[in-house]
């Protein structure tokens, strides 16, 4: 089925997202970096087509009640519509990405035009099926804005983006493409990454990855492609956060990687953990019901079908767009780790503004790539002492994040 409306090359969400992510990478320099700039641009395109934070980790931190406003970073939006099953009064996602933006208006949209949940799944679950498309233009395109519509029907000649849910959504964005550049390059040692999803055991799974994936990262070879942050764009990775993942050593990039992708191999039975069969099937678990996202469940389709117009998704630096909230009016925050990406001086502000929307007992949650928090240096002046780490829930939740990809996990609360 063709879509014969001519579009327009560019979109203001698109404009939008190149000053955003302008801003967010070197907007606090007075003069950015080859690198820096080169980021800016190549994460202006779909990066995620899964988040790759844990959602049921996030939600055991975060005590969600039925009167929260959660705040929180979009990306894929997986997380986001994954909220919704605790029951919060009110999810608000933002993202600088127009691609990720799109993307969550897409699944919201599919959430009130699809009539039950096999199909919903068959869309966002499955994602690769001719019918897809005719599916979104009969019945999606309608509940979606223009804007969005202009991103799903726009993309290179011949091929619209949303073409991508037929051929296999999750093959594409730039990290599903890296995925599977990393799949051919371990067939090139011998190795079917994805029999990992066959192994009977946890134990089954260390030794797997043991015998057959280590190696590659031995080689030489890796450990030339690691050591460039140019390799690791697709990762989402920013010239800062590479530093602060191989403790500026960036020879140990590859061994760094090795410990990361060991555990999210092993962190959790392979029958329960979506991001290894993302990782190492490129897809998801279509005949069980525990290795998927919560919001893609068939237990909680009927509560998050019910529940997606509390979500409301914006475009904006996360820090603007709690700045434009009101006093007290926020619970929870979730900013997953893009502080990696800021200055001191831009965390200071962020914070500064989160307690001023923050309720009492407010909770904010990220992840880092390294171990080290790099909020406590920032609690200067009217900060100090507002802010306060959860130690023990922190490093105790932290090695359950089945995603398995950040050196540490944080939880802090608003002191009284």
């Amino acid at each position: 089925m063709e879509f014969t409306q001519a579009l327009p090359t560019t979109s203001a969400s698109a404009d939008r997202s190149k000053e955003l992510l302008s801003n967010a990478v070197f907007g606090h320099k007075q003069k950015a970096t080859l690198k820096e700039r080169l980021f800016a641009m190549w994460f202006r395109q779909l990066v995620y087509t899964q988040i790759w934070e844990d959602p049921v980790m996030d939600m055991k931190a975060l005590n969600l009640g039925e009167d929260d406003h959660v705040v929180t970073i979009a990306s894929g939006g997986c997380n986001a519509l994954s909220y919704l099953t605790a029951n919060p009064a009110k999810v608000t996602a933002v993202d600088l990405n127009h691609a990720h933006v799109s993307l969550v208006k897409l699944k919201m949209a599919g959430l009130r035009a699809l009539p039950n949940y096999d199909d919903f799944f068959q869309f966002f679950g499955v994602a690769q099926a001719s019918s897809n498309v005719r599916v979104y233009k009969t019945l999606i395109a309608p509940k979606l804005d223009a804007d969005s519509r202009h991103y799903w029907e726009g993309g290179p000649i011949g091929f619209r983006r949303i073409r991508m849910f037929a051929k296999g959504f999750y093959n594409y964005g730039l990290l599903g493409q890296l995925i599977g550049i990393i799949h051919w390059g371990a067939k090139l040692h011998g190795v079917k990454l994805n029999d990992l999803l066959e192994q009977p055991s946890q134990q089954a799974q260390e030794k797997w990855f043991d015998e057959k994936v280590a190696k590659i990262f031995d080689s030489k070879l890796m450990a030339k492609i690691c050591s460039s942050p140019f390799a690791l764009y697709n990762l989402g990775i920013p010239p800062s956060q590479h530093n602060a993942l191989c403790d500026e050593q960036p020879d140990n990039m590859a061994q760094v990687l090795k410990e990361r992708a060991r555990r999210l191999a092993t962190v959790a039975p392979i029958k329960d953990n979506y991001f290894a069969w993302q990782a190492f099937g490129r897809r998801y678990d279509a005949t069980g019901q525990s290795a998927l996202p919560p919001y893609l469940m068939c237990s909680h389709y009927a509560q998050v079908k019910a529940n997606v117009d509390k979500l409301s998704i914006e475009q904006s630096n996360i820090r603007d767009a709690i700045a434009r909230m009101d006093l007290h009016s926020v619970d929870a925050v979730v900013l997953l780790d893009a502080q990696d990406w800021m200055s001191n001086e831009e965390i200071t502000a962020l914070w500064r503004e989160i307690t001023r929307a923050a309720k009492p007992g407010a909770r904010v949650i990220f992840r880092t790539a390294g171990v080290t928090s790099p909020v406590d240096v920032c609690f200067t002046g009217d900060l100090q002492g507002k802010w306060v780490r959860d130690h023990a829930t922190s490093d105790a939740l932290g090695p359950t994040d089945r995603s398995g990809i950040y050196g540490a996990f944080h939880l802090y609360r608003l002191q009284a």
